[in-house]
């Protein structure tokens, strides 16, 4: 009895012996299956649309974005769609999208850097995106990549130096294999992740392909170190698909390396209770100038590289967004508008024009020398505002020596022999607006520096007359406005434009210029 049950016990241990070996088998099998499927696995879940039949829902043909599509092939004759939006500008946006579907699904972000900012734009869809053919394998992508920025480059005659690479999302990872080889001008980051690994170790507390023998082929916080041009990265702290603090990574790597004598510019904007999508369809506005500062000043106005978008930054910079959409929409060629300009060389369209709706400048704290000044209403109004304000500040009334002139009159002036840098031809006057003033002594540069009194005043009007729609528009020069520099020369051009004026500390002939 004892001999069977030591055989019986054998046998049991050998039956698990076994089981343990076929599952030892079982599990090298599928390990070694996995090993073989894993690149396609992993290229899955990093560009999953490609298997979620999601390819066109929203359609190139709905949408009211004018563009230029255009299909090429790959070295395997694989087609890659793109499209190209021109606004005219020498810069262009080279913009890689996210993963969750084609391009038309981001037709929002590309209409906002087209129309909102205002550059060209191009991009194409990933290999088994949109139109495009192939499957998104890393080196496909990346082949894709460089395949269409040479055949836009030569077509569009697009240069490095002029390039701006925009990424949202998974866009980081295909955009920075591609910006590693190229000398762009500037980058925007929206929403970076770090690298495939540091994702997996995010979601799943290990990087598991290392077991799997693969490489963190995407690896953006690796990629970015060397990089030497300038840097914007957004990213909202309630990110849960990539996680916020990845952008840190990216943020620290970004130009790191010792071999560069001089580190890249960076800067980074967090936004506050924001995820991962729809960042720019909520925050298009608030973010609009902060990007615009980013991508055409050397030093954007970050404190410290870093800006905290929450909820009362966002209400303040909506407000500013509206006052510089509106002065960036000033109109400055119809006669009749409150921002026509003219200098010696642009003249009002109609050169014996007479604008309406004039109204007297004299008042308790005006005291208008011809007796006869006016002015047009809007500009009546708050040239006496100011007047009260000086006035209770130093008892003063401001003096005014010139305001309306006529086409006849300014021909009057000229046909006495003023010369050209000091008195506009008839026609080509602001003073023709009737919203120009001139104060006190219209004598000269020098006596407004050096008398004292002067001094007073002008100070007085350099820091105050823009909160009343006034600037003074002849301060730079001949070579900047057309005319010698004229202390006493004040045109109204209203609030938003004047504080506009003041805070950049330009001309409206600047300005002007930047319109053009």
């Amino acid at each position: 009895m004892k001999e069977e049950f030591k055989k019986y016990r054998a046998k049991l241990k050998e039956i698990k012996h076994i089981r343990k070996i076929i599952w030892l088998l079982i599990f090298l099998f599928l390990y070694i299956l996995l090993v073989i499927q894993v690149k396609k696995i992993e290229t899955i879940s990093t560009f999953p649309a490609v298997y979620m039949n999601v390819q066109d829902i929203v359609g190139h043909t709905k949408t009211d974005l004018k563009f230029e599509e255009i299909n090429i092939a790959d070295s395997k004759w694989n087609n890659i769609n793109w499209l190209y939006l021109w606004s005219g500008t020498w810069k262009t946006v080279y913009y890689f999208h996210g993963n969750w579907g084609p391009l038309s699904y981001f037709y929002s972000e590309i209409k906002y850097i087209h129309q909102e900012l205002g550059y060209n734009v191009f991009a194409y869809d990933y290999p088994g995106y949109g139109k495009s053919e192939g499957f998104p394998y890393k080196e496909n992508v990346d082949e894709f990549s460089e395949v269409f920025y040479e055949h836009i480059k030569k077509q569009k005659n697009i240069t490095d130096s002029n390039l701006i690479i925009w990424w949202y999302s998974v866009g980081t990872a295909v955009a920075t294999d591609f910006a590693s080889k190229h000398n762009f001008e500037k980058i925007i980051l929206v929403s970076p992740f770090a690298s495939r690994y540091e994702m997996a170790r995010d979601k799943l507390w290990f990087a598991i392909q290392k077991l799997l023998f693969l490489s963190d082929s995407y690896s953006s916080k690796d990629k970015v170190k060397t990089f030497t041009r300038p840097a914007l990265i957004i990213h909202g702290n309630a990110d849960k698909i990539v996680p916020f603090e990845q952008w840190q990574m990216v943020f620290e790597s970004y130009g790191w390396s010792e071999e560069l004598w001089k580190k890249p510019k960076k800067y980074f904007i967090e936004i506050d209770e924001s995820g991962h999508n729809y960042i720019l369809s909520v925050y298009w506005k608030s973010l609009k100038y902060k990007i615009l500062d980013f991508l055409e000043n050397d030093d954007p106005e970050y404190q410290v590289n870093f800006f905290y978008l929450n909820k009362k930054e966002k209400l303040k910079l909506d407000k500013r967004a509206y006052m510089l959409d509106t002065v960036y929409g000033s109109d400055l060629e119809s006669d009749d508008s409150l921002t026509k300009f003219v200098n010696n060389k642009i003249s009002f369209d109609d050169l014996a024009y007479v604008p309406e709706n004039m109204q007297p400048i004299n008042s308790d704290y005006v005291y208008d020398t011809k007796w006869n000044g006016k002015m047009r209403k809007e500009a009546s109004g708050k040239f006496h505002d100011m007047a009260k304000e000086f006035y209770d500040e130093y008892w003063k009334k401001l003096v005014v020596v010139s305001s309306y002139r006529s086409y006849a009159y300014q021909k009057w002036i000229k046909d006495r022999g003023c010369p050209d840098n000091l008195c506009a031809k008839a026609g080509y006057s602001e003073h023709q607006s009737w919203l120009t003033i001139d104060l006190f002594s219209a004598s000269t540069q020098k006596e407004w520096e050096t008398n004292k009194s002067y001094k007073i005043i002008y100070s007085w009007l350099a820091n105050n007359a823009h909160y009343y729609g006034f600037t003074n528009t002849y301060q730079k020069g001949l070579e900047v406005d057309g005319y010698e520099i004229e202390p006493w020369h004040w045109r109204y051009v209203w609030i938003d434009l004047a504080t506009y004026l003041w805070e950049k500390e330009i001309t409206f002939a600047e300005f002007y210029n930047t319109k053009k």
